[in-house]
């Protein structure tokens, strides 16, 4: 006879949960053959075994067998995935390894055709339709097929056969998706009750996750030629300079790079203030990795305040929590790209705002802050600063008790702290109303090639294949972009196998009676798309769609909204009905952050574009003392020179990119007393490099 422990579903929930540590001690052996993805993949079955334990061990087995065949099922899909460039789908599998990633997508179809046919499918169907109508069923399904793969890609190929055969079969992982969380809104939750999570708890949680994102992945050097420059700034605003000296002839071409500017016997970086102004205070500090964790976990709490003012504490909750899972949110805040500063001043200057009611002194100190907020965005990204700045503007000045005696405080803010790119811009570019950034494009390129707008001289000369199709701008190219954009977003917002958007667009469906707030959103997430359709790039290449970063507030906020929308439409929305839905976005947010997330890291990410640590690492264990160090080989070169102190003091190091126009004579002559040493870069066979 068996005992009754054997066949309890808590004994079997505790013996699947046992099982995670063992596997994970398994990543960590070498000698396995395991490339880095296959970690990662035995990563997703821990995570998917942890999911089935809990549900085992609160006595909901189908909900456990749901979420562990969504996540393994949507785990092969992202281990089929081209990570990089444009991420798209291998439809032909190569080797064993895709023979089983397709059978655990298998898997996860039978186990929910099993659990559907017991639980009157057709009964389920009919009251979707009732509850949230045919023809908004049919709107979201269209909205989230149309953004499963990029454009641009296929465009640029000729080969738009290709593009809807990727679409068509991404509609059918979707499905495939949507129909296990439709299983799960039929079986038992493992949740008992509606749980609040503290936001500091949310705040701590995108503290944690994007420091480990940025040690693990990003390495904590930059990954992109802007921080590079960014972190060339910060050092020098460190040292109490806009600009220094130009290095001795002999290491300039050493030393020369995109966006670092000699001119006019001055060293400096083309960049705009904003951001490594702040990055100054973290390298004085001596921890530049830790601001943007930092400023993500502020924005979580400042997010929370806001909503909970705005629309309410359910809202408030879906926010916090969003945010602290965000896959897109985590890899802005590990980088060292400015927009995380950017959302943090903003959501600031709103909290300021919205807690003003009167035209007291109080109150217009608050309103003076955030204005100083918004031109502090303003130095940091002009664009953003301008739309920001100004939709907030007329927030203050009509909707929210507007006076012209409020908005002059905010007005003072914006003109005091904005003015300071202006003494910048003429210090750099003898210009108050000339950017150096767009100087040294100008110069790069040709006059005006970086503006806004349609024309057949606007984008770099040489053309950049898929990620810039057409010379110049054009209404369609507009277009193709922003389904880029769209498409990007999709994928990175959230790392949702259903679709990172599906709230977002549920908002726009299913919404009634939105409030003031509801449609200041709605138009800052317009206007953003919009304006950056004029632009002759559409940046999807890095850390997911980050021009539209300046409205990440607004989709998040809106996706509660929209939550909130969907869950009153559902039966017994306060018992099982909104149990079973709150269940499912735990399990969506659970696995964008430890399944999505580490993917990100380990498929793109780490060492993308080519960014190795091999001399950073050197660096640190003090290999090459104050030496003159040359090196070659493989990656970009900013892995190395973003090292360098902007006044080369003898002290220190100094690295010099050699491609064949370095004379080691004469930088000795330039550099007495210095050993110059060679250092030949060899990262380990099959890093990834960012190319395709």
């Amino acid at each position: 006879m068996i005992p009754a422990a054997l066949v309890s579903t808590r004994f079997w929930g505790g013996i699947a949960t046992l099982v995670v540590p063992v596997i994970l001690v398994l990543t960590l052996f070498p000698d396995w053959g395991l490339v880095p993805l296959d970690r990662w993949a035995l990563t997703v079955l821990a995570v998917a075994l942890l999911a089935l334990g809990f549900c085992l061990r609160r006595g909901a087995t189908e909900f456990g067998a749901l979420a562990f065949v969504f996540i393994t099922g949507a785990g092969a899909q992202l281990y089929m995935t081209e990570p990089l460039w444009f991420p798209t789908l291998r439809l032909r599998p190569q080797g064993l390894r895709d023979g089983i990633m397709i059978a655990l997508m298998a898997l996860e179809v039978a186990v929910a055709v099993v659990i559907l046919r017991r639980t009157s499918p057709s009964a389920l169907l009919d009251e979707a339709v009732r509850r949230f109508g045919a023809g908004r069923i049919t709107v979201l399904l269209a909205v989230s097929f149309a953004f499963t793969v990029p454009v641009t890609f296929y465009v640029d190929r000729g080969a738009m056969g290709a593009y809807l055969a990727h679409v068509v079969v991404g509609a059918v992982l979707i499905l495939l998706h949507m129909t296990v969380l439709l299983a799960m809104a039929r079986v038992p939750s493992p949740v008992s009750g509606l749980h609040r999570v503290s936001p500091f708890a949310h705040a701590m949680l995108a503290v944690t996750a994007s420091l480990a994102l940025g040690f693990f992945a990003f390495e904590t050097i930059p990954h992109v030629e802007d921080e590079v420059a960014y972190v060339f700034q910060a050092r020098t605003l460190a040292g109490g300079a806009l600009s220094v000296p130009v290095p001795p002839e002999a290491a300039q071409a050493g030393l020369d790079y995109y966006l670092l500017e000699m001119k006019n016997g001055r060293w400096f970086s083309a960049t705009l203030p904003g951001w490594p102004a702040a990055l100054a205070a973290a390298i004085i500090a001596g921890v530049p990795w830790l601001l943007n964790p930092l400023l993500a976990g502020f924005s979580v709490l400042m997010a929370y305040q806001i909503t909970v003012r705005m629309a309410g504490r359910d809202e408030a909750d879906i926010v916090a929590m969003m945010m602290a899972f965000s896959p897109w949110l985590m890899a802005a805040a590990a980088t060292m790209m400015p927009h995380t500063l950017t959302l943090a001043l903003t959501l600031l200057a709103w909290w300021l705002v919205l807690g003003t009611r009167e035209a007291t002194r109080r109150d217009g100190m608050s309103l003076l802050i955030a204005g100083l907020a918004m031109g502090w965005i303003f130095c940091t990204r002009s664009l953003d600063g301008l739309i920001l700045g100004g939709l907030t503007g007329l927030w203050v000045l009509f909707w929210q008790a507007g006076s012209l005696r409020r908005a002059l405080p905010y007005a003072v803010g914006c003109i005091l702290a904005g003015s300071l790119l202006l003494v910048f811009n003429w210090h750099l570019a003898g210009s108050p109303l000339t950017l150096p950034l767009s100087a040294y494009v100008d110069r790069i390129w040709a006059p005006g090639a970086n503006a806004f707008g349609f024309g057949p001289d606007i984008g770099p000369e040489n053309q950049w294949g898929a990620l810039d199709l057409w010379r110049g701008h054009s209404p369609a190219e507009a277009a193709l972009n922003t389904i880029n954009l769209f498409s990007s977003l999709q994928l990175e917002f959230m790392g949702w196998p259903v679709g990172s958007i599906i709230l977002l667009i549920g908002f726009f469906l299913w919404r009634r009676g939105r409030s003031r707030f509801d449609l200041a959103m709605m138009l800052l997430l317009g206007t953003v798309i919009l304006v950056m359709a004029l632009y002759w790039y559409a940046d999807i290449y890095y850390v997911g769609p980050r021009y539209w970063f300046v409205a990440v507030f607004p989709m998040f906020y809106l996706s509660a909204r929209g939550y909130v929308a969907i869950r009153d439409r559902l039966p017994a929305s306060g018992g099982q009905g909104g149990l079973r839905f709150e269940a499912m976005l735990w399990l969506l947010c659970a696995f964008g952050l430890l399944v999505f997330t580490p993917w990100r890291g380990v498929a793109k990410y780490h060492e993308y574009n080519g960014f190795y640590a091999d001399i950073r690492n050197a660096a640190a264990a003090g290999t090459f003392g104050s030496d003159i160090v040359i090196f070659d080989g493989p990656g970009d070169e900013g892995a190395a020179l973003f090292l360098n102190d902007p006044w080369l003091r003898p002290d220190q190091p100094l690295f010099l990119y050699d491609d064949g126009a370095l004379d080691a004579d004469a930088l000795a002559e330039a550099f007495p007393g210095r050993k110059i040493t060679r250092f030949t870069r060899n990262p380990a066979p099959g890093d990834p490099d960012g190319e395709e």
